[in-house]
């Protein structure tokens, strides 16, 4: 790899990154990021309730001082306003790819290396990020699993996931986030049907 395709690959993994960011934001998460990088990327934390069984912003309690009103943040639950929140956290190894052309112009093939081969427990999350560039915009298609679910479409008894680090998973995607591989000994349905998008799957308290 040129030294021009070793900084725009980093700064497609930047972009996606900061994608990702702004989705975990938008459903409530605060995000983390790792200063050393040793195979988890993003810590993401919330808020949670033990009581009310649900997550919670921190109450904001208001009361006189001074003859004003004021403000004042708590780490009660703004729902029941009376039990103490607990920060939940989640571990995720972020993998970014841009897609490369095909045949069809609505078509990539996108490569993902996965560092942690194991289930890590059910806290660690692979997102894998597929930036589909088109002439309008840069679509990025997130797709999000438990560490313990590549088992769903590889076999982790491999040689290259128990011995070497060279294990990749190659994946057909259309500009939707489609996609379409229809493997002779693995099953890729569960990137459609699961792990499309969802970000229900890092909300383990609720399930």
């Amino acid at each position: 790899m040129t030294e021009i395709e070793e900084k725009k690959k980093q700064v497609i993994g930047l972009y996606g990154e900061m994608r990702l960011s702004m989705e975990l934001h938008e459903f409530g998460w605060q995000v983390h990021r790792a200063y050393i990088d040793e195979g988890i990327d993003f810590v993401i934390t919330k808020y949670y309730c033990p009581k009310c069984k649900k997550y919670s912003n921190q109450w904001i309690r208001y009361a006189k001082y001074n003859g004003k009103k004021r403000k004042c943040v708590t780490n009660l639950c703004e729902h029941c306003q009376k039990t103490e929140l607990a920060v939940i956290s989640r571990y995720l190894q972020v993998k970014t790819s841009e897609g490369v052309s095909t045949r069809k112009t609505n078509v990539r093939k996108f490569s993902f290396h996965p560092k942690i081969r194991y289930n890590m427990g059910e806290e660690i999350f692979y997102v894998w990020i597929a930036v589909f560039d088109t002439p309008r915009e840069k679509l990025c298609h997130f797709y999000i699993l438990n560490t313990k679910e590549v088992s769903k479409f590889d076999n982790m008894s491999l040689p290259t996931y128990q011995i070497t680090d060279n294990q990749k998973t190659t994946l057909t995607i259309n500009e939707f986030g489609e996609v379409l591989n229809k493997g002779a000994n693995y099953d890729y349905s569960c990137f459609n049907a699961k792990f499309f998008q969802n970000w229900k799957a890092l909300e383990i308290e609720m399930e």
